[in-house]
């Protein structure tokens, strides 16, 4: 009788994808507000910092201090995106985003996207995305 093979290298794989499909689910952002203005909130989750290369990746959250009515029937409360940053140039692209019913990411999920072919935008000496590129990429700790 012939018994299926298993490669080792395939069962590892998926044993790690499923581990980390765990983590990640159980996984609770540790969001820090960097800055705000009358209309919102910016937050930052630290832990969340992925760097390959050049560029590092983290999750940035936008709290509104009003809800933002998208139709009739749709409120959005805050929005979460995962943004990549250039550490060379000083640039950043939005790579996914999620937005919810309630603040800090709570509620409903009203939408969700990952953006196919993200165009970069430069980042402004000074400004927010800056002060968030330093802190992605090493330069700058968080305060």
């Amino acid at each position: 009788m012939n018994r299926p093979t298993c490669r080792p290298g395939r069962v590892y794989r998926t044993l790690l994808v499923l581990a980390a499909l765990m983590l990640a689910g159980n996984a609770q952002a540790e969001w820090f507000q960097l800055g705000r203005n009358e209309a919102f909130r910016i937050y930052l989750d630290q832990k969340s910092i992925a760097k390959n290369g050049d560029f590092a990746q983290i999750l940035q959250l936008m709290d509104f201090t009003a809800s933002q009515w998208v139709d009739a029937q749709t409120v959005v409360g805050s929005l979460k995106m995962l943004i990549e940053y250039d550490c060379k140039q000083p640039r950043f692209r939005a790579l996914a985003s999620e937005a919810y019913t309630e603040q800090m990411g709570d509620g409903r999920l009203v939408s969700q996207e990952k953006f196919a072919d993200p165009q970069w935008e430069a980042v402004a000496p000074g400004a927010t995305p800056d002060k968030i590129r330093q802190i992605a990429c090493g330069k700058k700790q968080a305060p």
